[in-house]
């Protein structure tokens, strides 16, 4: 038996923060990634289709999109077999309940596991979410019959990623425990990067969701047969990558944003959420404003963020020759600096110093401490 394992679409995502309509787009590219999932579910011939939760955001979600949802599922003919997870529990009277489902497809509406059998050899227990959460603690007394292959479908925290928090809540399970219940395979949802370990399959989401989803993002393919095969087909286009530009020597915005332009990649733009760490000494008098130079490079991405941690380059000692008090404030700091010894205190006249010339010099972006 093949099967198509996906999980933590996150369909309907408010991505707060985007800026215009940029978050409309990323809720449209979710879509057309989840309708890639299911052609390549197609194209493989897979004889089953397993969602592991978080399809969508519950308290997001439209009725437009779930009958988006139910009517591609149904276009592919496949049987499926959908959990709800954290973000997408099923509720009495709520998303799930009110959508018209095809003929295909088995939502699973209990926290108890419950089997759904597939020919003669494979059985897929299912168990969901609801307004009571979900607990895995069921596998420690629970047991499968020993009468063909048998495969959990869960939304949880598997004790063997490597960044699983022992007081995780939602849902931690141990593989170990898996096995000892007698299944041959979990295919989890949950974990946002795709991984195979200890017989449990995570594709990750199909499509990075912000920042820290720097992992594969996936459709698992897997058969089910004398031995358990897994193959991890990356499936994403979206994409988020971080940078710093050297900005030192500038001494204007406009030389930043020459600068910004020359460095940033000019290819595949449209599906890359780009942040940049803007660092370096510039002129104490280069004014960035990291919103209007992120304005003027941002059609063109998927999200660009620029953040500003260059830092002021004063000429001290000329400063310090002035009779202005700009020049008496510099060498009062300075006199001070020389007969202090301890070092967080020199960091903190040093850290004075900058911030006071700023304020001086009028700008309200006085220092920036990381």
């Amino acid at each position: 038996m093949r099967i198509a394992h996906i999980a933590d679409v996150h369909l309907d995502r408010p991505f707060a923060g985007m800026r215009g309509d940029a978050g409309e787009h990323a809720r449209q590219r979710l879509r057309d990634t989840f309708r890639r999932c299911l052609g390549l579910a197609v194209a493989r011939k897979v004889d089953l289709i397993t969602i592991g939760g978080d399809l969508w955001e519950d308290e997001n979600v439209r009725v437009d999109t779930r009958r988006f949802v139910a009517h591609e599922l149904g276009q592919t003919a496949i049987p499926a077999v959908l959990i709800c997870g954290n973000h997408d529990p099923y509720l009495a009277g709520g998303n799930y309940a009110r959508t018209e489902w095809p003929s295909n497809v088995k939502l699973v509406s209990s926290a108890q596991p419950a089997e759904h059998r597939f020919g003669d050899d494979v059985s897929v227990w299912g168990l969901s979410w609801t307004g009571e959460g979900l607990r895995a603690e069921f596998l420690e007394t629970f047991r499968v019959p020993a009468d063909r292959r048998h495969v959990l479908l869960i939304h949880g925290t598997s004790t063997s990623v490597p960044y699983f928090a022992e007081q995780s809540n939602h849902c931690p399970f141990s593989p170990s425990s898996v096995r000892a219940a007698g299944f041959d395979l979990c295919l989890a949802g949950h974990i946002h990067a795709a991984s195979v370990r200890d017989a449990v399959v995570y594709p990750g989401s199909p499509e990075p969701l912000g920042w820290s989803e720097t992992g594969d993002h996936c459709v698992a393919i897997v058969d089910v047969g004398e031995t358990v095969d897994v193959d991890l087909v990356p499936i994403n286009e979206d994409r988020y990558e971080g940078s710093e530009l050297d900005c030192t020597g500038c001494d204007s915005s406009g030389m930043v944003e020459e600068r910004l332009r020359s460095q940033i990649p000019s290819e595949d733009r449209a599906r890359l959420h780009l942040r940049v760490d803007l660092c370096g000494d510039v002129d104490s008098q280069c004014e960035i404003r990291p919103t209007m130079v992120a304005d003027g490079l941002a059609a063109d991405f998927a999200e660009l963020i620029v953040n500003d941690a260059t830092t002021p380059d004063y000429d001290l000692d000329h400063i310090a020759q002035q009779e202005t008090v700009r020049g008496i404030f510099v060498r009062d700091i300075r006199a001070r600096l020389g007969e202090e010894s301890d070092e967080q205190k020199r960091e903190k006249l040093e850290l004075a110093l900058k911030a006071g010339l700023r304020a001086l010099d009028g700008r309200k972006d006085v220092v920036r401490v990381d």
